[in-house]
């Protein structure tokens, strides 16, 4: 797995270390969700993407609102697990990126973020020891995150300026472009599947849709799904959860009388209707490589 790693920290804009700089330490849960996953759309350090604000000003906004460790660590891992607008304590930063996704964290990791999070600032220099680490459920994990950062600020871009509708024709026209970037820029084959699709290019198979209502018995149960690895002869499949979220309502909940009319124009095979607030919309699905 290690030749993806200098396209993963590449499209980070981080920079790989020569070995005989690498840092051995002992990485805690929230350094690795830290630095393999949040740093996908927040950057590293005081680095800003064009997904989300850096974590060191996410970490000042929220020391400002709950100075207190107790409080803070409780009122962000809320958000963390549920995050709502109404909980932010960037309205800027919602405003300009959109409220962050569903991450599917369980409770004791959004626990352990904000508690880390109350007691250190982000730092670049732990990024090579993190891809040191890094297996391919761990690496995938960041290629579905890169690919549901780019996805989703181009929709919530088009929400905001055109409106439902025309994020309709958006999506049919440029969401498989968009993945199929990432998955150049990745080097990796990226899809997204669901056992009720709107593009039927994004039909699950048999397995796949047994896995999926495998998870949808999960929700059902309390659980949160957990990504899954296959391991192939020659390469490697994972499987990473996707949520609805409020914002997902007005094309795939109950649609209005305008919106239903594009997508029977778009998509007259739909199925991808009916959901509500955080059920499971489908999985991305990662397949990368062996050496």
């Amino acid at each position: 797995m290690k030749r993806y790693l200098p396209m993963v920290l590449l499209a980070l804009g981080v920079s790989c270390q020569p070995k005989s700089n690498q840092v051995e330490v002992e990485l805690s849960q929230a350094e690795k969700l830290i630095y393999s996953n949040c740093s996908t759309c927040h950057g590293l350090g005081d680095e800003e993407l064009n997904s989300a604000p850096n974590l060191n000003t996410v970490r000042k906004a929220w020391l400002e609102a709950f100075p207190e460790e107790n409080e803070f660590i409780e009122n962000m891992a809320s958000f963390l697990g549920q995050p709502k607008i109404e909980n932010s304590q960037m309205p800027e930063a919602i405003e300009r990126f959109g409220i962050m996704p569903k991450m599917g964290y369980t409770d004791e990791q959004t626990e352990e973020l904000a508690r880390w999070l109350y007691h250190n600032k982000v730092e670049e220099q732990l990024q090579e020891a993190i891809n040191q680490e890094k297996d391919a459920l761990e690496l995938g994990r960041s290629i579905a995150l890169a690919t549901k950062a780019a996805l989703g600020k181009q929709l919530m871009t088009q929400l905001k300026q055109n409106g439902a509708v025309n994020a309709i024709t958006f999506c049919q026209t440029k969401a498989l472009p968009i993945t199929d970037s990432v998955s150049t820029a990745f080097g990796a084959e990226v899809r997204r599947i669901s056992n009720k699709p709107r593009n039927e290019l994004n039909q699950a198979d048999s397995d796949e849709i047994a896995l999926l209502n495998s998870w949808i018995e999960e929700l059902k149960r309390g659980e949160k799904p957990q990504a899954v690895l296959i391991e192939k002869k020659d390469h490697s499949v994972g499987y990473y959860p996707i949520f609805t979220e409020e914002k997902c309502m007005a094309c795939h909940g109950s649609p209005n009388r305008d919106v239903q009319q594009k997508i029977d124009e778009l998509y007259p095979k739909d199925l991808a209707v009916g959901y509500a607030p955080n059920q499971l919309r489908g999985a991305f699905r990662v397949q990368l490589k062996k050496q």
